[in-house]
């Protein structure tokens, strides 16, 4: 990475040289544009290396020399100038390299820090999770953080497969510490509750109690058994795409609660629980609102239903998730939300017997 920068400084300051020196030799004799060769070293430096602000400093007074010359025919006192501006240049240049190297340290200190912060809230999921085969994509809205409001779980546990996906309002780096608190209290409560509705209460209290007063989370709740009998429980969050063996995409169609957080727990007694029945092949796709509400140049948002259905249907799981990514980046190269998806693709012959 360093040469690749090195290489960039050397075309960028020696573009500017031969420039510089065109326009001045197509100028007439008695003046001189050598003094504009102090800006090369202080530019090399904005990404170049220690070794390209040298050299380019040394090219810039031997370019400087040569047009003194050819101007005036002697090396005066404002060719002395030129050269001590020349020299003050590199010196910047080389005090702005060592800065900028120790920021980068930082900087890789600190995406180091992310990166075991993201393992420890958000591991990735397992490849084969009981009966599915699982794939995922994350991507943060905040360019400093790899993981932000969005977050999704897949857990093997004796009452099947559970699976959440959820939005913690907000994004970026604010909304890390609520996002790992109520991952914190779904790994817990998968393992020890046997209904979904369970689990959604003790999420609602655990977010009520410990988050902030405007802290929520839409949160798509699912367990899955070996024989493909998936419920599903949905509080606030978009619902999933249901893409049959036969590559049919429709919309499940669950009942809606209110998200948590809110400190609904009456309301949340009232949500219905949705029972789907998979057939081998069928694929349940999982997203969030940043997928959903990506727009266009053109303000439109993102078809992920029709995107998902032209999306290559014999290929691994994470190669479907690839393309639709690869479709989203096109739609909208610019998202400002973060966004999740999750693919559970239901494949229960993979099972190796016991």
């Amino acid at each position: 990475m360093r040469a690749l920068r090195g290489h960039y400084a050397y075309w960028a300051g020696g573009l500017f040289l031969i420039a510089v020196t065109a326009v001045d030799l197509s100028t007439s004799r008695g003046s001189s544009l050598a003094a504009v060769f102090a800006v090369v070293p202080a530019l090399v430096a904005v990404n170049g290396t220690r070794r390209a602000i040298l050299v380019s400093g040394a090219v810039a007074m031997v370019m400087g020399g040569l047009l003194s010359w050819w101007n005036f025919h002697a090396f005066d006192l404002d060719f002395a100038a030129r050269v001590l501006g020349i020299l003050g240049a590199i010196g910047i240049g080389l005090l702005v390299h060592r800065e900028r190297l120790v920021r980068e340290r930082q900087l890789g200190s600190v995406t180091r820090v992310a990166n075991v912060v993201q393992q420890a809230l958000l591991p990735a999921p397992p490849a084969r999770a009981g009966p599915l085969d699982v794939a995922h994509s994350y991507q943060s809205a905040a360019d400093e953080a790899m993981i932000g409001g969005d977050f999704y779980k897949v857990l093997c546990t004796r009452w099947g497969v559970r699976v959440v996906i959820g939005d913690v309002r907000g994004h970026g780096l604010g909304v890390v510490s609520t996002t790992g608190m109520v991952i914190a209290a779904f790994r817990e409560a998968a393992h020890e509750e046997p209904e979904l509705n369970r689990i959604a209460a003790r999420m609602d209290r655990s977010l009520a109690r410990d988050g902030g007063p405007e802290d929520f989370a839409t949160v798509l709740l699912l367990t899955i058994s070996a024989e493909g009998l998936c419920r599903a429980r949905n509080h606030g969050h978009p619902p999933p795409l249901l893409r049959s063996a036969a590559g049919r995409v429709r919309e499940a169609d669950l009942h809606g609660g209110p998200p948590l957080g809110l400190g609904l727990a009456r309301s949340l007694q009232d949500v219905e629980e949705t029972t789907m029945a998979l057939a081998e092949g069928d694929e349940l796709l999982l997203a969030t609102d940043g997928v959903l509400e990506a727009r266009s140049a053109a303000g439109e948002f993102f078809p992920l239903a029709e995107r998902y259905a032209r999306a290559p249907r014999e290929r691994p799981p994470a190669d479907v998730l690839a393309a639709l990514r690869h479709d989203l980046a096109d739609w909208a190269p610019d998202l400002h939300d973060d966004s999740a998806l999750v693919l559970l693709r239901y494949a229960p012959r993979r099972i190796r017997p016991a």
